[in-house]
């Protein structure tokens, strides 16, 4: 698709008036930088789309650069001996040191940022309907948000950068020296106030693409921006508050209004066959599936609709790119990916590959399978060198992405690779299993382990918050915290559906129970559970920190003593009264001994059997044993058994009592301390899950770069960046030892 091609009038393509010459590295490119309606006030529909369209063509420059940076600085993927020298220089670091990196380019950004500018000074806030309802309201949210996101992904690549958000039209306006210099913490801080007021306005249902994919999917969700904005604001002063406004963010555009959208991870995954198991060869035909991880797929629709319902699809926010690279902005992560044909008879290999830090990750993992109520874990064992070569050990999705294999052609060897996640025309901003990992990643920080956890094993659900989160967090707080993040078990459906805890005998969560349903019915996966299986079955896949008994309340729990049961020696319940045989005549003459003529005819029987039958009932004299059972034995017997009853529940309601006021007064406090000593390290091992799992689910995506920084800035520790790096490259890891060679630089102008 081409955007430009709806940049249709002249009317409405505004030019960049006279720039000086000592800011033209900046601002003057020529009219191709201001999109506008030429000094009009914008408050027309087609002037509307224009403009957005006009700002929409402006973010595909940086799309891919985006990835680039975020992926070849950091330690996933190795550049390729015949990859072009700018991307060489981005893998080493030494995209500072040339003017001519065709990925250094600040210039593109702020094409973005003063087409954003001028559109939010110039568009008609006011205009509206004759019932009060204003038109461009949501559209005027997505300026603000799309404009929000360019600084953030500007100040991440540039570290310090010059700040402006006011239109720039003048030599005087770009003169860049007079611009004030803003860094992470200024950006966050501008921007979280800045879209404050357009938080979580849908998206406008007149922007008209003429396109097969829905208009929402260009548009950048206000909620994942201020997430994100929130998110950078944490991690840099190491606040728990930022964290969890972070999370909540997220949250709102996951579950935003509950009566039209509720956004799953769905059962999407990379995954064996049950019977793959049982069939003696894991890797046999039919055994295998790719149920695949939809990376790529657009959501195509013929009308659109704010109306939405529960979304399983994949991709939330997509950068669309032209479709010929000899016209406008051709994704090139193609090519840089993935093998490609230049014409009949060239052929060129992949610029960049995985690396082996990759490879080795992914192989790492368990993959759980539960098939005929049995757990199994795949090992290495069980495949052959070739299987594990082609990634078959381990984690799933690298096998599912990841294609290499040699080839002829034209009659020279040649190595095939192809990337799925780069096959399609269209890149990816913001995607569900992406947004669900920074929620876990926010939570974590916010210190909320638990939830994270749950996230990656076992997806969320209002019954699983219940039973695994928050019995650990039971100050009023925290419990106002946790509620706040309401996932209705009816919408969300993880594969432990008829979740069922297992509890000691104070009632407290003790371990993992569960009555699992079909995997069709599930439509929210544990997001490990992607590649590695049943990660809900993995006892060893992030094992839940012991509590320290050391201070148990002890004492208090002996003076609590057993709980009482009736067969305790304590309660000296008499022998069972058995009942003597009931006389047949007792019910027509209960209490009398009759004469033997009365008897034979209140029974039936031969008259010489019941006489003999007679003489016996008049010897035993049965009606007098009866009578004494009724009326004497059995009243005797039951006041005892009462008397012995209430001392018994009298004894339990006291146990009752205690227990209540032993789990409350003793009990809980100490756990809620006892817990609290473990979150750091809990913390620690539930945030090293997450940067794995966002390394095996977001490879290749451009976000592996930042992902490390994030944690170098929360741990105050830039070694959380460089050692996994100098696992690709020693000489690259030690530079980012130094904050400043985090960023770029640009002309003495932009960066750190």
């Amino acid at each position: 698709m081409k955007l430009k091609t709806y940049i249709y009038s002249l009317a409405f393509i505004g030019f960049a008036a006279g720039v000086a010459t000592s800011c033209e590295d900046m601002l003057d490119k020529g009219n191709d930088y201001v999109i506008y309606a030429d000094n009009l006030l914008i408050n027309e529909r087609a002037e509307m789309n224009t403009s957005l369209l006009g700002i929409m063509s402006k973010v595909q420059a940086v799309a891919v650069r985006n990835n680039l940076l975020g992926e070849l600085r950091a330690d996933l993927v190795t550049v390729n001996a015949t990859a072009p020298d700018d991307l060489k220089e981005i893998a080493s670091l030494d995209i500072n040191n040339v003017n001519d990196n065709i990925y250094n380019n600040p210039a593109d950004y702020y094409a973005i940022i003063n087409n954003c500018n001028y559109f939010l000074a110039h568009v008609d806030s006011l205009a509206s309907d004759i019932d009060g309802t204003k038109f461009f309201e949501s559209e005027i949210a997505q300026v603000h948000s799309i404009r929000a996101w360019t600084y953030l992904q500007l100040v991440l690549a540039y570290g310090e950068v010059p700040f402006v958000t006011e239109p720039v039209l003048t030599a005087s306006q770009a003169d860049e020296s007079k611009w004030l210099k803003a860094r992470l913490s200024d950006v966050c801080d501008y921007f979280i106030n800045d879209l404050k007021p357009y938080y979580g306005k849908l998206y406008s249902e007149s922007f008209e693409t003429n396109t097969g994919w829905t208009p929402d999917l260009v548009f950048f969700p206000t909620q994942l921006v201020m997430g994100d904005l929130y998110l950078w604001r944490a991690v840099k002063n190491q606040d728990p508050m930022d964290a969890l406004n972070a999370a909540k963010s997220y949250y709102d555009f996951l579950v935003w209004d509950r009566n039209k959208q509720y956004v799953l991870t769905s059962n999407s995954r990379c995954a064996w066959k049950d019977e793959a198991i049982s069939s003696g060869s894991l890797r046999t035909g039919a055994t295998f599936i790719l149920h695949t991880l939809s990376y790529s797929t657009m959501r195509s629709v013929t009308s659109y609709s704010s109306g939405w319902t529960a979304q399983t699809s994949d991709p939330i926010t997509i950068i669309p790119m032209d479709s010929a690279s000899s016209v406008g902005y051709y994704n090139d992560l193609r090519k840089i990916y993935n093998a490609s044909l230049n014409d009949e008879s060239a052929f060129e290999e992949a610029k960049v590959a995985p690396s082996e830090m990759l490879r080795d990750l992914s192989q790492s993992q368990t993959y759980v399978m539960y098939y005929n109520n049995t757990v199994t874990k795949l090992d290495k064992n069980m495949f052959s060198e070739e299987d594990i070569e082609d990634g078959l050990l381990g984690d799933l999705r690298f096998y599912c992405n990841y294609t290499k294999r040699g080839m002829k052609w034209n009659s020279k060897d040649v190595e095939y690779q192809s990337i799925l996640k780069h096959q399609n025309q269209h890149i990816t901003v913001y995607r569900t299993a992406q947004v669900y990992l920074r929620l876990a990643e926010a939570l974590n920080y916010a210190g909320y382990p638990r939830m994270s956890r749950q996230i990656l094993t076992m997806g969320l659900s209002d019954a699983v918050i219940a039973a695994e989160v928050l019995p650990y967090y039971q100050t009023a707080q925290d419990s106002a915290n946790i509620s706040y993040f309401s996932f209705p078990t009816a919408i969300f459906s993880p594969y432990a559906a008829n979740y069922v805890p297992r509890t000691n005998k104070y009632g407290q969560v003790i371990g993992t129970g569960f009555l699992t349903q079909g995997i069709t019915e599930c439509n929210m996966w544990g997001i490990h559970s992607r590649g590695s299986g049943m990660t809900c079955y993995d006892t060893d896949y992030a094992p839940l920190a012991q509590l320290d008994s050391t201070d148990y309340p002890r004492t208090a729990e002996a003076l609590l003593g057993e709980r009482p049961s009736k067969s305790d020696s304590k309660y000296d319940y008499p022998e069972p009264l058995v009942a003597p045989n009931k006389p047949s005549t007792w019910d027509a003459y209960p209490g009398v001994v009759v004469d033997q003529e009365t008897y034979v005819s209140a029974n039936k029987g031969s008259v010489a059997v019941l006489r003999n039958k007679y003489k016996k009932y008049v010897s035993d004299d049965s009606v007098g044993v009866y009578k004494q059972y009724i009326e004497v034995d059995l009243p005797a017997y039951e006041a005892k058994v009462a008397a012995v009853d209430a001392q018994y529940e009298a004894d339990l309601d006291a146990y009752q009592t205690g227990l209540q006021n032993f789990v409350k007064n003793d009990l809980a406090p100490w756990s809620r301390q006892a817990y609290q000593k473990i979150v750091p390290a809990e913390q620690a091992q539930i945030d090293q899950l997450i940067l794995d799992e966002q390394a095996l689910e977001l490879a290749f995506e451009g976000n592996r770069f930042y992902d490390l920084m994030r944690r170098a800035l929360w741990y105050g520790d830039n070694s959380r960046l460089a050692t996994p790096v100098s696992k690709r490259d020693a000489t690259v890891g030690s530079k980012l030892l130094t904050e400043t060679n985090w960023y770029l630089k640009w002309n003495g102008k932009i960066g750190m």
